[in-house]
């Protein structure tokens, strides 16, 4: 069940990816981001040949106003963007940390405590730069990336980043409050990071969304770019911090 949602997810991020690139006259093969995140790390030597490979021979039936090396090198993009990135949401269910698995019935016995923790405060100061900004922004974060971003949206995203972070690891699954903090303060930051490369590519595309599933606020991609940097990030730290000597 888990897994089908995940696999409709990308398959919408890839689309979407591929839409907004054919302004560049490049073609994204949706099904090879698709390939890299199902087996996620275990494999990706493997993973990545038949993704680089698979890409040339679909060139063969490339239109007459493509190019093959720009449709080839926008396709590993997107497997390394969208299915490599996005894939440690599936590598975050298997960290083998009691404050993420939890014992008890729920959300956290599915051990799902660690995709919560990394995508739960990145929409939260997703949200809060949003709004704020939309409200009482008056300082621009960077103009030729992304104009309306502003710095005092970026500071309360920060902010509510890291009450997220408190609320969700301390408070209910009773993680360290440093934990907690320093996993907020960097899930605040990254986040933002990662919405602003989001923004820089679809400046480059000519476009203001990655679709229009969510009204004005945009597409799959735009709802989850924050997260792809994010989820990484935090699989990580978990693997150098939390889990005694490594996780998965």
């Amino acid at each position: 069940m888990v897994l089908g949602w995940f696999c409709t997810i990308i398959l919408l991020l890839a689309t979407q990816l591929d839409s907004g690139s054919h302004s560049l006259m490049g073609q994204v093969e949706p099904v090879n981001a698709l390939g890299s995140t199902a087996n996620a790390m275990q494999y990706i030597t493997l993973i990545l040949f038949f993704c680089v490979a698979g890409t040339l021979v679909c060139q063969f039936n490339r239109k007459p106003d493509q190019s093959a090396v720009v449709n080839s090198a926008t396709t590993v993009f997107g497997v390394a963007y969208i299915g490599l990135m996005i894939s440690f949401i599936i590598r975050m269910r298997f960290v083998d940390i009691p404050w993420l698995t939890g014992t008890d019935a729920g959300e956290l016995a599915g051990r799902m405590g660690g995709v919560l923790l990394g995508s739960v405060p990145t929409w939260m100061c997703d949200t809060a730069a949003f709004f704020v900004g939309n409200l009482a922004g008056r300082t621009k974060l960077a103009p030729l990336v992304s104009p309306g971003k502003t710095v005092e949206g970026a500071v309360a995203g920060f902010a509510f980043a890291v009450i997220g972070a408190i609320a969700l690891g301390t408070w209910w699954m009773g993680m360290p409050l440093v934990h907690s903090l320093v996993l907020g303060a960097i899930l605040g930051i990254v986040g933002q990071v990662g919405d602003l490369a989001k923004s820089v590519l679809k400046r480059d595309m000519g476009i203001k969304d990655f679709g229009s599933l969510f009204g004005a606020h945009g597409g799959m991609l735009d709802r989850f770019d924050a997260v792809m940097f994010n989820m990484p990030i935090i699989y990580w730290y978990c693997w150098f911090f939390l889990s005694n000597g490594g996780a998965g």
